[in-house]
Formats: structure tokens, C-alpha cells, sequence
């Protein structure tokens, strides 16, 4: 009985997601003073708006914001898309998925404005390694995780031990104590005033601008909000 509950639980969505996480804790490690802290499942609230972050590791190389994928089949999505495509069955099943850089951005964003503007990066890790078909310079693989950490992206410290050490302290004293609920509840408001022309990134107007291929919604406080919605 206890082997068919675990079985049915790690075959489920949020099961394969909790793998996932396992994994990419295992690579990332723990805090370890004076060379990297590392926040996991991180809950946060700024300006009433609230993130729940798989993992923030942080090291002379930088805040690094980090959501978890543990997709099967192939993935087909680039930066900009709403949505991206998951193929099963040899493309014979195909799902549609919020695009997870958007989704992760928008967590980036607001652990940069809870710091007072230090810079983030953010990582969208799929733990299956699946990245052959997505077009993103965010979106590593499992096996590539390690080397984007430790190198960053110019392969030069961004951080003192001390700038580190003080971002996980204010991370660690910012850390939300909100339930699931309350979260599930922030979910639906910022859909809400997304659908209203509010951005759920910032919560500025959102205002309709014309790019090179169509017409797009966009955060009126851009360059400091970046966000966008296709029409």
C-alpha cells in the first residue's frame, strides 16, 4: 500500500516536480559561509505581489533566481511566445505550457526590487534536458546548470563575500511566512489585473505599443519593467 501512495505520488505533476527540485539541490549544494547561500522553496512578498522560488543561489558570481522544470517529451518554446508546446508520444499528444522564462522573470524582477535594484539573473532549469527545440539564453539543462553558476555570464565576480553574505541575511529576514493559499489567491488577483491592463509584474498600466512584427501590450514603466503580452 505505502510503495502504490509513493508510486502514484512521484508520478504526478507535482511528484516529478518535487524530483526535479531534489535534483537541482543536489548540484547547487547548501549555504556554505564565505562562498555561496543558497535559498530553496523561497516564498516572497513585495508590494503585496508574491513569488514562490524553487531555489536563490547566491555567490560572488551573482543572485541567481532559479525555477525547476521536470518536463518530459520534447519542449518547443522561444522567449517572447505566452505559451510554449510540449510533444508527447512522438507528437502525437501535444500540451501547451506558460512560457516558464516569462513566469521566472517576473521572479527575478521582484527579488531585484526587494534588494533595492541588485542585479538578478534568472534560470530556467529542465532537469530532463530537453532544450534542444527552445530558443532562450536563460534556459539551461540539468547537466548544464553547474558550469552557469560557477562561470556566470562574463565569467567575472559580480559580488564581495560580504555583498553575498549581507543579500542572504536580507533574503533570509525578507522570507515570507504566507500560506499556499494566500498565494493560490495572489495567483488569481494578478490574472485579474492583467486582464484589466495592469501589469502583473509591477502592477503599472499597461499600455498597447507596436513592435517590428505586430502590436503588443507593454508596461508603461519600461524600461524598468520589461513585461509584455501579446494581443
Amino acid at each position: 500500500m505505502l510503495f502504490a501512495i509513493v508510486s502514484s505520488f512521484l508520478s504526478s505533476p507535482k511528484g516529478k516536480g518535487w524530483l526535479g527540485e531534489r535534483r537541482v539541490r543536489r548540484i547547487i549544494g547548501k549555504t556554505v559561509p564565505n562562498k555561496q547561500y543558497v535559498l530553496n522553496n523561497y516564498m516572497l512578498s513585495y508590494e503585496g505581489k508574491t513569488s514562490q522560488i524553487d531555489h536563490i543561489y547566491i555567490s560572488e558570481r551573482g543572485v541567481f533566481v532559479i525555477e525547476t522544470k521536470n518536463y518530459s517529451g520534447r519542449i518547443y518554446g522561444r522567449d517572447k511566445q505566452p505559451e510554449w508546446t510540449q510533444a508527447l508520444a512522438y507528437g502525437k499528444i501535444k500540451n501547451k505550457l506558460y512560457n516558464p522564462v516569462r513566469q521566472n522573470a517576473t521572479h527575478a524582477y521582484r527579488v531585484s526590487k526587494l534588494l533595492g535594484g541588485v542585479t538578478t539573473h534568472s534560470i530556467v532549469v529542465f532537469v530532463q534536458n530537453n532544450i534542444q527545440y527552445i530558443d532562450s539564453p536563460t534556459v539551461v539543462g540539468l547537466s548544464g546548470l553547474q558550469a552557469t553558476l560557477t562561470y556566470g555570464k562574463e565569467n567575472q565576480p559580480e559580488l564581495t563575500v560580504e555583498e553575498a553574505e549581507k543579500i542572504f541575511n536580507k533574503l533570509s529576514d525578507s522570507r515570507s511566512a504566507l500560506s499556499v493559499k494566500r498565494h493560490v489567491k495572489n495567483i488569481r488577483q494578478m490574472q485579474h489585473d492583467l486582464e484589466n491592463g495592469i501589469c502583473p509584474r509591477c502592477g503599472k498600466a499597461l499600455v498597447k505599443r507596436t513592435g517590428k512584427y505586430s502590436d503588443f501590450m507593454g508596461c508603461s514603466d519600461y524600461p524598468n519593467c520589461g513585461f509584455t503580452k501579446r494581443l
